[in-house]
């Protein structure tokens, strides 16, 4: 048979009686809080709450704001279960460093995912911070408010006397380990980020290469018989310069160079169409004698950019003044706006001028674009 021995004590209020039981429970609480373990502990927690956040806003940036709630409940419970308190000194611990992290998740962007007014982001902090407080200190159970009263209320308890449980203690720690947590949780995202900005170059890059693949087109004979030689000389300019036009060349978007498959398919024009305006461009691709003769062919042809062309060549290395007159001539004979524009501007900066490009000839995109008067 259990004997319950009850204590005759005097309180603010007079004498009561108050069970043995209920002061050994209450004086075993009060022994157990420790300040400093919850501030180690919510110290410690930062840098998890954070990456909690974090995954939360990357996975929906509308739980942002959310996470203020979530962390608030969190920081109280770790506070909670880490020091075991009873007094006030608990919440403000776990207020200070529910306040903490929010300022850490404003500068790390992961709170405001979406138009939110303000009032609604201050109540939920408002509502965190009302948790954190509220969750960091342990509830004394009701019956065993009389026993905390009498050991709390006189005097102050033997515990709050303890290094473990003094303010001065408390806080220097929790500073100094929140700055630590703080200093190791932006590190630990500075990384995450620009592993995150890496591996996202390296997709776009590897997407961008399947891309670019795929815009590739077959430069066997069989393949390259199937397109009109208009098409055919569009591709050799993408593969040479590194940018296919569209057939209107009103958009443009990035291709894989190879000067190797532009200079194949142009040969395939001149081996298998005998086309005048593949062996013009691919004698400004190529050196020595063979590219002289691939001009006299496309001028012999009738390609009007390698007539202009030789014109130049042969001011620019014989005479001058007969270059301008092949050129006025083949100005009047040609119909061609293009082939009078063309001229046009040749002497109006002059033979010399223009000679200097004969040194770095460039594959033109006009080349492919006026090609239609020259059918493959």
């Amino acid at each position: 048979m259990d004997v319950c021995v009850k204590k005759r004590v005097q309180t603010l209020g007079g004498y009561v009686n108050i069970e043995q039981t209920f002061l050994d429970k209450v004086e075993s609480r009060l022994g157990k809080q420790n300040s400093v373990f919850a501030s180690i502990g919510a110290a410690f927690w930062i840098f998890p709450t954070l990456i909690i956040w974090q995954l939360a806003y990357s996975y929906n940036p509308n739980f942002g704001p959310v996470m203020l709630l979530f962390s608030g409940a969190l920081i109280g419970l770790v506070v909670r279960f880490s020091g075991k308190g009873l007094k006030r000194l608990f919440s403000l611990l776990a207020f200070f460093t529910y306040s903490w992290i929010v300022v850490l998740a404003l500068s790390l962007n992961i709170i405001i995912g979406s138009t939110i007014s303000g009032a609604i982001l201050f109540g939920l902090f408002a509502v965190g911070a009302g948790l954190t407080i509220y969750l960091a200190r342990n509830e004394v159970p009701f019956d065993e408010h009389m026993a905390h009263t009498y050991l709390t209320s006189m005097n102050s308890h033997v515990s709050d006397k303890k290094l473990k449980n003094r303010w001065f203690i408390a806080f220097p720690i929790l500073i100094v380990t929140s700055a630590f947590m703080s200093y190791v949780a932006i590190f630990a995202f500075t990384i995450f980020e620009d592993y995150q900005y890496q591996e996202g170059e390296y997709k776009f890059a590897q997407k961008q290469r399947l891309v670019s693949h795929n815009k590739e087109i077959d430069i066997t004979p069989r393949s390259l018989e199937k397109r009109d030689s208009k098409e055919i000389l569009r591709y050799a300019y993408a593969y040479h310069v590194g940018l296919l036009f569209n057939r209107k060349a009103t958009f443009s978007e990035p291709f894989p160079r190879s000067e190797y498959k532009a200079k194949t398919i142009l040969e395939y024009l001149v081996n298998n169409r005998n086309n005048a305006r593949a062996k013009f461009i691919l004698g400004l691709l190529n050196e020595g004698t063979k590219t002289r003769s691939l001009f006299q062919e496309a001028a012999r042809q009738g390609d009007k950019y390698a007539q202009i062309y030789s014109a130049i060549e042969y001011g620019c290395y014989t005479d001058p003044d007969m270059a301008i007159e092949m050129l006025g001539k083949l100005s009047q004979v040609s119909s061609e706006k293009y082939v009078q524009s063309e001229i046009e501007s040749i002497l109006y900066v002059g033979i010399e001028e223009v000679c200097s490009e004969l040194d770095e000839p460039k594959f033109l995109y006009e080349y492919v674009s006026n090609y239609d008067e020259y059918p493959g």
